[in-house]
């Protein structure tokens, strides 16, 4: 599912159904679910966190 929004409204769209709201003038939303992952490794290597 990819997230569309046109307005305040906000929708989860299938995959097939993308090319539709592309031609309605919804745009799509970008999500950064790949960012977020690498900060969280980031905050938990074990190198980093060692205090002895």
């Amino acid at each position: 599912m990819v997230k569309y929004k046109m307005g305040a409204v906000v929708k989860d769209v299938p995959k097939g159904s993308e090319k539709w709201y592309k031609l309605a003038g919804w745009k799509k939303l970008e999500t950064k679910k790949s960012e977020n992952k690498e900060e969280k490794n980031d905050k938990t290597d074990s190198e980093k966190t060692t205090t002895t």
